[in-house]
């Protein structure tokens, strides 16, 4: 599909998921992109909601936006066990894909997702918005700087309440969820980013719904002999986030690192006895995620997770699933 370098991408929205309204606000903040189109099984819901949010068009199913040759990219923000369905079909259909974290269930399937898309000659990314914040880039250039000398241990937790299990998608395992799928992903992605590695080992320890998800999930993982990342996460208690890397020098700490757009906008040091913080302003990450794919789809830049990446925090969170059955 040609385009125009100066005119704004074409995007349209597979579904009325929750996530959009984080997501809505970028598209309105960006030059690059321009949201046309939401699709929805429901075609009163989508048109409802297309007119609520100022949308110009909707779709009456999902097939019927693939098929608007207007639309040059699609976001796909359904449940887990159904992005690799759609986000084929989407490529099949000649549409770059922005596809929600984690991209899919399984390793193999996001390798075939991936190998399609470089043979149509599409972008695919997928959508985790906080690595492309500087507050997550400037924790990497500490970490890497050697300012916090020999870093032994990443800690991260990520933990949430869902308003009612019983209807909850995280609950249901025939949509791939739990909280390794869906929280506990961000602290693998951090700590293979900061290290740019997968880890040695793994071990996993989970605690089970009735429903046979994993509602809480703690993990240990290895990089080298001196490193290791800790992470703890769940799905039963009020919101609680946080990243702290400790090093034989001194430590760093991010209050709100998953929702790096949100203040406190620094990372705090404590260096040889000494304390200071280091400013990250930045827009939203989901606008500067929404940036980069296009830059990466008109070709003036490339996307900052790059499929290596995707792969490689997918498989170790299949290790992981292995060290608990």
């Amino acid at each position: 599909m040609s385009h125009q370098a100066d005119t704004p991408l074409r995007w349209g929205i597979l579904s009325t998921a929750r996530i959009n309204e984080e997501v809505l606000p970028a598209f309105r903040a960006s030059d690059a992109a321009e949201l046309v189109s939401v699709a929805s099984r429901d075609a009163a819901r989508a048109g409802e909601y297309a007119e609520r949010h100022g949308i110009p068009m909707s779709h009456g199913s999902y097939e019927a936006l693939l098929e608007d040759a207007s639309i040059d990219c699609v976001y796909v923000p359904l449940p887990n066990a159904l992005h690799y369905e759609w986000t084929r079909a989407a490529l099949e259909a000649g549409k770059h894909v922005l596809c929600e974290k984690p991209l899919t269930p399984t390793v193999e399937e996001a390798r075939s997702l991936f190998e399609l898309a470089a043979d149509r000659g599409l972008q695919l990314m997928e959508a985790f918005m906080y690595r492309h914040h500087p507050k997550t880039k400037r924790l990497r250039e500490i970490f890497q700087s050697g300012v916090l000398g020999e870093v032994e241990v990443i800690r991260s937790w990520f933990h949430f309440k869902t308003a009612d299990p019983a209807t909850d998608i995280r609950y249901d395992p025939n949509l791939a969820g739990g909280c390794l799928r869906d929280v506990g992903c961000y602290c693998i992605s951090l700590a293979t980013y900061l290290h740019d590695r997968a880890p040695d080992r793994v071990e996993g320890t989970a605690r089970w719904s009735t429903s046979g998800v994993a509602e809480a999930f703690a993990a240990t993982m290895s990089f080298g002999e001196r490193s290791v990342a800790v992470f703890d996460c769940g799905m039963f208690s009020p919101l609680d986030v946080g990243v702290k890397v400790l090093g034989t020098n001194g430590n760093a700490t991010i209050k709100s690192p998953w929702y790096a757009h949100v203040s406190p906008l620094e990372i705090e040091l404590s260096v040889d006895g000494e304390t200071s913080t280091v400013s990250t302003p930045g827009p939203s990450a989901y606008e500067l995620e929404i940036e980069n794919f296009c830059d990466a789809v008109t070709g003036r830049g490339a996307s900052e997770i790059q499929p290596e990446e995707t792969l490689r925090n997918l498989d170790v969170m299949e290790r992981l699933e292995r060290t608990v059955g």
